[in-house]
C-alpha cells in the first residue's frame, strides 16, 4: 500500500510499506563519506546500521596513502564508528591494514573486490581480482588463517562479464566471511548502465553467507524490486541515494519526519559539513571543491538541482555559498 505526498521535492515524498525489518548501511565512497560527512549526518539526520568507511589502499605492505588512515581514527568517529575498508591482493598487507584497525580498537572490517576504477583494477585490485579465482582464494586464506577480526566482503559479479562469479562462489563459500555485500554490476560499467538483477537473483541463493544489496538504490520502489527479486534480504547499503536524498533512511524504517524539521535538519547538516571541512582543508577554494564534488549527486534532491549545481560551482568564497545553499533549502518549503 502506497501513499505519496505530491510536493515539490523528493525530499518530502513518502510511503507506507509492509517492510521486513531492514538494516541499512552506508556505503564508502571515496571523497564522499568520509568522516567528514558521517559524523555530520549521524549529528543532525541519523544513524545508520552500519556504515562502511572509503577504502584504505595497502600495496606490498605499505599504505599507499598514509592520510586515508585518518578517516578510521577515533577523534574522527565519535557518533559511530565505521566499518574500516581494506583495499590490496596479499596477505601481507591484510595484516598490516589490522595492525592499524586493531590499533584503534576495531573488531570488524571489510574486503573491497568490487573498485572498478582502471588506476585499481590494473593492479589486480578491486575488480581487477574478480577474474582469477585462485588469487581470490590466496588472499582470502591468508586473512583467514591469522585474523583476530570479523570479515566481510564487497565485491562486484566480476571485472568483464557476470558469469566470473560462477567460479567465485565456492571460494566465497569455503571461508567464514561476516557477510557479502554485492553490486550487481561488473567492473567496466563502472556506475553505469543496469545492475544484473537476474544474475543477483541467481548467485545470490548460491552463498552461505548473509547477504547485502548494494546498487542504485534511490527510492523505496527501487528497495521493493530487490525484496522481489530475494524476499529473504534483510540488509542493504545505499551511497549515492543518500547523497541525493538524506531522508530515504528515515523512509526505509518509516520514521516520520515533518517537512519543517527536514529542512531545520538539512540546513544543521550542511553547516556541519562547512565546520568539519575547516578542520581538514584550508581556503575556502578547497572546502568549495570538497562540497561540490558531493553537490554532483546531492542536487538531484532539488526541483531546481542542476541550477543549483551551476550555482554552486561558480563559488569562489564560503559566504557566496551559503546563500546559495540557504535559498535553495528555503526553496524547499
Amino acid at each position: 500500500m502506497h501513499s505519496t505526498i505530491y510536493s515539490k521535492n523528493v525530499y518530502f515524498c513518502s510511503s507506507i510499506l509492509s517492510f521486513n525489518i531492514m538494516e541499512v548501511y552506508l556505503a564508502p565512497m571515496q571523497g564522499l563519506t568520509d568522516w567528514i560527512f558521517r559524523e555530520s549526518f549521524y549529528e543532525h539526520i541519523g544513524s545508520f546500521d552500519k556504515a562502511f568507511s572509503p577504502f584504505i589502499r595497502v600495496q606490498n605492505g605499505d599504505f599507499y596513502h598514509p592520510s586515508q588512515c585518518n578517516d578510521i581514527l577515533p577523534t574522527h568517529n565519535t557518533f559511530q564508528k565505521p566499518i574500516p575498508q581494506f583495499l590490496g591482493n596479499d596477505g601481507a598487507s591484510f595484516q598490516r591494514f589490522e595492525e592499524l584497525c586493531l590499533k584503534q580498537n576495531y573488531t570488524e572490517v571489510n574486503i573491497n573486490l568490487g573498485c572498478p576504477f582502471i588506476k585499481v583494477t590494473s593492479k589486480g585490485m578491486g575488480a581487477g581480482i574478480l577474474p582469477h579465482p585462485e588469487k581470490v582464494n590466496g588472499l582470502l586464506e591468508a586473512v583467514f588463517a591469522t585474523t583476530k577480526l570479523k570479515v566481510s566482503v564487497k565485491c562486484r559479479l566480476g571485472l568483464e562479464q557476470a558469469t566470473e562469479f560462477e567460479q567465485l562462489i565456492p571460494v566465497f563459500n569455503n571461508f567464514p566471511i561476516e557477510e557479502m555485500i554485492i553490486h550487481p554490476r561488473v567492473g567496466k560499467q563502472m556506475y553505469k548502465g543496469e545492475v544484473n538483477m537476474e544474475a543477483f537473483g541467481r548467485y545470490a541463493p548460491m552463498l552461505k553467507h548473509p547477504i547485502c544489496y548494494n546498487g542504485d538504490i534511490v527510492t523505496i520502489a527501487d528497495l521493493e524490486n530487490v525484496q522481489a527479486i530475494l524476499p529473504g534480504i534483510d540488509r542493504v547499503m545505499i551511497g549515492r541515494g543518500i547523497l541525493q536524498n538524506p531522508f530515504l533512511l528515515a523512509e526505509i524504517k518509516n520514521l516520520q519526519v515533518s517537512t519543517v524539521e527536514k529542512v531545520s535538519m538539512l540546513k544543521a547538516f550542511h553547516l556541519s559539513l562547512i565546520e568539519r571541512c575547516k578542520e581538514k582543508y584550508s581556503g575556502d577554494l578547497n572546502i568549495l571543491r570538497r562540497l561540490e564534488e558531493m553537490w554532483a549527486y546531492h542536487a538531484d534532491g532539488f526541483e531546481n538541482g542542476r541550477k543549483v549545481f551551476k550555482q554552486v560551482k561558480k563559488c569562489n568564497t564560503l559566504a557566496k555559498y551559503e546563500v546559495v545553499l540557504f535559498k535553495a533549502i528555503k526553496e524547499l518549503i
